[in-house]
């Protein structure tokens, strides 16, 4: 196909001596054969895509020379070339291959010889594209419009070679559709506020293998945001009947926060999610999970029951963010002690006594009633009621024993009644050892604290362990 090209000519005269060397003196002759370089590539041309490039020589050179004479560069750089000859026609093409739409050059100048000892002077220089002319690979447009950036190029392009040519800065997670010629790069968060961001393309390859000759880079604006995000509204959200939970709006969590509900929290803007689960923290540290409860709002539901009579202090940090990126203006902090408070007892009492027995405290006379045996009954008042669920435990963390002296009859619990829908807990216990003879007979009754003890419906249990002791005639 080459041989359709104009040839370039290159004349140059030869004043070739010819070293005879057979016999001294003798005088070489003088040859007036011009020497052509025909190449492949025209005069002029700017496009170039054959597999090789062809120089042909119209007299045999001197290979090596012409091997070490010949340049060729792509773009600003010199590449090592592939030889291989064919009579006196070389054949060139670059070691590591031509790269569709890169600009290639060749120069062959100096003095060359020819194999049978004549020297030429030559010249011979083209520059080209190489590939088929209206192949070229750019972008064609681009704009950052409806929170993507959309690019729309001349040709399909690589996708891994825009994967790695492709740079933004400030970097973010993206996603990307490849769309034909057009490319649509969508961030997983939304573009952060107030931020200017800058992208770059460049080496980028097509999908048939051309590549991008110039560099393309661009600007665009996160949205403006002016008004930075603040907590409206903490509250009780209840979630018995839920989804849709109740929000319970207007009232503070402070004494009013029932034990599991969740608690809402309500922003002055769309907010990211994310930076409010890793934002909000709690002291001392409750187990549980949010839950997103629309743009503005999201749920903490508790996994454990809140401690009770104990102050919390939730925390948000600045750290959290709205949909657009932009910060709280400050830390912000929250306190409250949930609605339950600990079981109380609100009396003890022996047999039909109306006087209650202090914890810890002696009660110096207390006569058994005169049955046969003797019988002691104890009745238990308790600020709450205590379910039928919670009552066989309660039971069992109620003992009556003697304490002094060793020989004291140890009591038997005969009967145990729950009264005032479990509020007050009867209890009559036999086999007790009256003083007398100079003896003198104590005896303690012990209730467990904690949630082993008795415990409400609400989860209230006693705060500590409780006892009393009484000496009984």
């Amino acid at each position: 196909m080459w041989n359709t090209v104009k040839k370039m000519v290159v004349s140059l005269c030869l004043l070739g001596l010819l070293s005879l060397a057979l016999l001294p003196g003798c005088t070489p002759p003088v040859s007036f054969e011009y020497l052509d370089i025909s190449c492949s590539v025209g005069q002029g041309r700017q496009y170039y895509f054959e597999e090789t490039l062809a120089l042909d020589f119209s007299i045999m050179p001197n290979r090596g020379e012409t091997e070490r004479n010949l340049i060729l560069s792509e773009g600003d750089l010199s590449r090592a070339p592939i030889f291989t000859w064919e009579g006196r026609t070389l054949h060139i093409k670059p070691l590591t291959g031509w790269k569709k739409g890169e600009h290639y050059g060749i120069s062959l100048e100096g003095k060359l010889p020819m194999e049978d000892g004549r020297i030429y002077t030559v010249q011979l220089i083209r520059n080209f594209i190489y590939g088929l002319e209206g192949n070229e690979f750019t972008l064609d447009y681009s704009s950052a419009e409806d929170n993507r950036l959309i690019f729309i190029f001349s040709k399909v392009p690589g996708v891994t070679s825009f994967s790695g040519q492709f740079s933004l800065i400030p970097s973010v997670e993206y996603f990307c559709d490849f769309l034909g010629t057009e490319i649509r790069i969508l961030p997983k968060s939304p573009w952060q506020a107030n931020t200017l961001y800058r992208w770059s393309i460049t080496g980028m390859e097509s999908e048939d293998g051309y590549i991008m000759k110039r560099e393309y880079s661009g600007a665009f604006s996160g949205p403006d945001n002016l008004s930075v995000p603040r907590p409206l509204e903490l509250c009780p959200v209840d979630k018995t009947f839920g989804p849709p939970y109740l929000w319970r709006r207007g009232s503070p969590l402070d004494n009013n926060l029932e034990n599991m509900e969740g608690i809402g929290f309500i922003f002055s803007k769309p907010m990211d999610p994310a930076s409010l689960r890793s934002g909000i923290s709690f002291y001392p540290s409750i187990k549980g999970y949010f839950e997103e409860a629309g743009e503005d709002s999201i749920i903490f539901f508790p996994e454990e029951e809140y401690r009770l009579e104990t102050e919390y202090r939730i925390t948000i940090s600045q750290s959290v963010k709205d949909s657009l990126g932009l910060s709280l203006f400050e830390e912000a902090q929250y306190y409250f002690s949930s609605a339950q408070r600990f079981l109380e007892l609100e009396g003890l009492t022996l047999d039909s006594r109306t006087d209650s027995l202090l914890p810890g405290g002696l009660l110096q006379e207390h006569n058994l009633i005169r049955v046969d045996p003797p019988g002691l009954k104890v009745q238990i008042a308790f600020s709450r009621a205590i379910p039928p669920a919670n009552r066989k435990a309660a039971l069992e963390s109620v003992s009556l024993s003697g304490i002094f002296p060793a020989s004291a009859l140890s009591p038997v619990l005969v009967s145990a009644k729950w009264e005032d829908e479990g509020a007050v807990l009867s209890l009559l216990y036999e086999n007790l050892s009256p003083s007398g003879d100079g003896i003198d007979n104590y005896y303690q009754i012990k209730i467990v604290s904690g949630k082993q003890g008795p415990l409400s419906a609400g989860g209230e249990y006693l705060k500590e362990d409780l006892w009393y002791v009484f000496r009984i005639y």
